[in-house]
């Protein structure tokens, strides 16, 4: 899943949820890190595309799914899996 997201304008995951909601149900959520000099066209065609990467890795996916993405301009010095602001 995490390698779906990655490509173009995210260039890493920092955080990312997949619960299983039922037994054809997968909410995900992620926040993507995106650069900073990225424009609001790249991140929403980001987004976009890897909504596209994530319903052809998982196949149940284009079933029944919510997709949540959050970009955010990573500063890997500073973040933390608890705390990734």
């Amino acid at each position: 899943m995490e390698d779906a997201l990655k490509g173009g304008a995210c260039t890493d995951v920092i955080d990312l949820k997949t619960p299983c909601l039922g037994p054809e149900a997968l909410l995900v959520a992620a926040r993507i890190a995106v650069r900073r000099s990225d424009t609001g066209a790249d991140v929403a065609q980001e987004i976009n595309d890897a909504e596209k990467r994530i319903r052809r890795t998982v196949p149940i996916v284009t079933i029944v799914t919510r997709i949540y993405l959050e970009p955010a301009i990573y500063a890997a010095t500073i973040a933390t899996p608890a705390d990734p602001d």
